[in-house]
This record gives structure tokens, C-alpha cells and sequence, in this order.
């Protein structure tokens, strides 16, 4: 099995750069698995991707190349752990607002003792007592009660980093989500970084663009997304556009 970036990166604090797989297509999954990446999310909350379909775009990524993550649809332990039996190298777990809901994540990503999780063999390379090949739970934080509340989440047992979203962060906020981003947006990363680096854990976040990634690597992130599939397809089309469209205005 290959070893987890994730937790790699959390005992080393080096940085650890990801992307988005949205589509629910295998040949996008192992494309995207080639290009490097450490790990690449599989977006079951807001991407097009079922649930049986994130098994195969697991194995494709992993033919790819690169771990996969799953971010689960919501704080609920049965999909947390399916997504773990499936042979995710861990979960990032939406909209996590305190320490108890950070609490009833990492313990559906941990056996027991440490844990509530159901052994399930489909595809799970995990076993209850290798401490080694663990798999990493990242929490989101995208409200007001979640900053305030930064310190106790990231100090959580069982948390391996949290990632800051910024657009619905900015929605919570009442900020426009916007580049360059709001201060107020830049102020909330911050403070969590330093919570993180208090607890040991890995400080993340998603950026909208190579600057705004480029500023969060300077403020101290080192779980961080660059892209996603819809996003990279669309500016490699945009590229052709401009040719189609000189041909246009040639033949007119």
C-alpha cells in the first residue's frame, strides 16, 4: 500500500498539494491521477459523482497514481466509514462547527477503541491495530461558530488538519467571495494556521487561483487544492476558443 501524503505531511509540516475530481467519469479520475497531484478530493458533496461510482474513481486515481480523498456529503459516520471501506486514503468532512462535531468525525473514521467504526472488508486496506496506515480525517470550517470555536477543533483527537473553505466561509462572513479575497476571509486563515500549528495538525485551505494558492502557502497552509477537473477542462477549451474564433472573423 502506499503511504498516505496526508499523514506524511503532518508529522514532516510540509506542504501537500491536491486537486478536485467533481466528474463522475473513471478516465477523468485516472487523468488527473497522473498529473502528479499527491491526492485528489473526490467531491461527493457538491460534484456530480454517485456513490457507486466513487469506488472506481478510487481505483483510478490509484492506477493514476495518487491517493484519493472522499469529501463526504455531510457530518454523517455511515458515510464517513463508507467512504473509508471503499479504500479512501481519508475524508474531509464538511461544515464542522465545534469540537463535539469534529469529535463525531474523527471517531467514524476510527476503529475501537478510538473510535465507532464498523469493519467493512470491500476494499479496505485498513486494519484495526496498523496505527501506520491510518486513514486521515480533515475537517472544514466555513462558519462563524467555527472560527470561534478553531482552537478546540483543531485540538480535537483524531483531527489530522482542518481546511478552510473560503467561498462559504465568506458567505457566513457576509463578505463578497471574491479575488483578491476579502480581509476578513484572509484574517479567519490566519487564525486558523496558528490554531494548527498550536495542535500539530495540518492547516489547509482551498484556493481559487495560483495566486491566492501562492498567498496561502506564504501564510503558512500546507494542505492545499490548486484546481479541479470542470475548472482545468474549461480553460484548456477557453485556450481553443480564441482560435475558433480567428477563424471566424478571417472567413467573415
Amino acid at each position: 500500500m502506499r503511504p498516505n501524503p496526508i499523514l506524511q505531511a503532518k508529522t514532516s509540516g510540509t506542504a501537500t498539494i491536491g486537486a478536485w475530481l467533481t466528474l463522475g467519469n473513471t478516465y477523468v479520475a485516472e487523468l488527473l491521477g497522473k498529473m502528479s497531484f499527491d491526492w485528489i478530493v473526490i467531491d461527493r458533496q457538491h460534484g456530480s459523482i454517485e456513490w457507486d461510482m466513487v469506488g472506481p474513481a478510487i481505483q483510478a486515481l490509484e492506477l493514476g497514481g495518487s491517493s484519493a480523498l472522499v469529501r463526504v456529503d455531510w457530518n454523517e459516520p455511515s458515510l464517513i466509514m463508507r467512504a473509508l471501506d471503499l479504500g479512501a486514503a481519508g475524508v474531509v468532512v464538511p461544515m464542522v462547527s465545534s469540537a463535539g462535531e469534529a469529535s463525531r468525525a474523527a471517531e467514524a473514521a476510527r476503529y475501537p477503541p478510538r473510535g465507532i467504526r464498523s469493519f467493512g472488508p470491500t476494499r479496505n486496506y485498513y486494519s484495526a491495530d496498523a496505527e501506520q496506515v491510518e486513514p486521515a480525517c480533515i475537517v472544514m470550517v466555513e462558519t462563524r461558530e467555527g472560527m470561534a470555536n478553531i482552537e478546540a477543533i483543531a485540538a480535537t483527537p483524531g483531527v489530522d488538519g482542518i481546511f478552510i473553505g473560503p467561498a462559504d466561509l465568506a458567505l457566513a462572513l457576509e463578505v463578497p467571495i471574491s479575488l483578491p479575497m476579502h480581509s476578513s476571509v484572509l484574517g479567519a486563515i490566519d487564525q486558523m494556521v496558528a490554531a494548527c500549528r498550536n495542535a500539530g495538525v495540518l492547516a489547509g485551505a482551498a484556493s481559487f487561483d495560483i495566486q491566492s494558492a501562492e498567498d496561502f502557502s506564504r501564510r503558512g497552509v500546507r494542505l492545499l487544492t490548486l484546481g479541479a477537473d470542470v475548472g482545468y477542462l474549461k480553460r484548456g477549451a477557453l485556450q481553443d476558443i480564441d482560435f475558433v474564433k480567428e477563424c471566424r472573423r478571417h472567413g467573415s
